[in-house]
């Protein structure tokens, strides 16, 4: 499988799994569902990157509700433990690969291969009333990359945040804001360069463990009818990190955008309760 086809197949599963749910009080809802939409999505190459690249492929939209394991606005999880105010669960990210060929800054370098991210959640909840939801959510994970060596440890991060959901006139705004911080084998599989790589502006380099920078994403989700809408702007400073001399960080801040458009057409008789 060459890079360009694990970039594509990676990107199309993370954004298949994005729900747009609606409200903070409990209804009935089907299961699972299923459809099909259009994505698109702008971003740096890599965290400190000043390349950016734009994506906007077909996905397949999958929303699974089960006690379980669930697919939905948080991705894919699977639930350890759950209460009223307290939850814990096994949650997933991960980011896309990059081509040295086409980033100035990495040329002649290896490719940043995919990587994906499993680990503990912890969820505390706030407040809750029939509009608004405030959480404080506490994800660890370890990062994988998946190249020549499949599924090779590079380290954990962990992004501690304020979340909150607020209706808006039947939109869903959700806001996060956290910083980050991961260790110096995770840091190095994005800002490290290794003697073979030095060059003039590309000095030797060794990562350390720290403050990786600071996250704050807002986005706006709405269904109508059998129509899923979503847009979601990222915001990423980098002031202060850890790394921030890497020879590979070009850049201390940057602007993410993705937006998706989903057509349900397919779902399950059996009706679940959820909020």
């Amino acid at each position: 499988m060459t890079l360009s086809n694990i970039r594509v197949g990676f990107f199309v599963l993370y954004t298949s799994l994005m729900v747009f749910s609606t409200g903070a009080i409990a209804e009935e809802k089907p299961l699972w569902e299923f459809g099909a939409g259009v994505a698109s999505l702008y971003n740096p190459d890599y965290l400190g990157a000043d390349q950016e690249t734009a994506y906007a492929l077909p996905i397949p939209f999958i929303n699974y509700r089960g006690k379980l394991i669930r697919a939905d606005r948080d991705g894919v999880r699977g639930f350890i433990y759950e209460s009223e105010k307290l939850d814990l669960n096994l949650s997933f990210s991960g980011s896309l690969p990059v081509n040295s060929k086409d980033n100035d800054t990495r040329e002649g370098m290896d490719d940043l291969d995919l990587m994906l991210e499993v680990g503990p959640t912890l969820q505390y909840q706030l407040f809750k009333s029939s509009r608004h939801l405030w959480r404080a959510d506490w994800p660890v994970r370890g990062g994988f990359s998946v190249g020549d060596k499949f599924m090779a440890y590079q380290g954990w991060t962990t992004n501690p945040r304020l979340h909150h959901e607020m209706d808006v006139n039947r939109w869903k705004l959700t806001t996060t804001l956290g910083p980050v911080f991961s260790d110096s084998r995770y840091h190095g599989f994005y800002y490290d360069v290794d003697p073979q790589d030095v060059r003039t502006g590309r000095d030797y380099y060794r990562s350390d463990s720290g403050y990786t920078g600071t996250r704050f994403s807002t986005g706006l989700k709405r269904r109508i009818g059998d129509y899923f809408v979503a847009g979601k702007l990222t915001y990423y400073t980098i002031e202060g990190a850890s790394n921030e001399h890497s020879p590979l960080i070009k850049k201390n801040d940057y602007f993410g955008v993705s937006f998706v458009l989903v057509w349900v057409f397919g779902q399950s008789e059996t009706m679940v309760s959820v909020e």
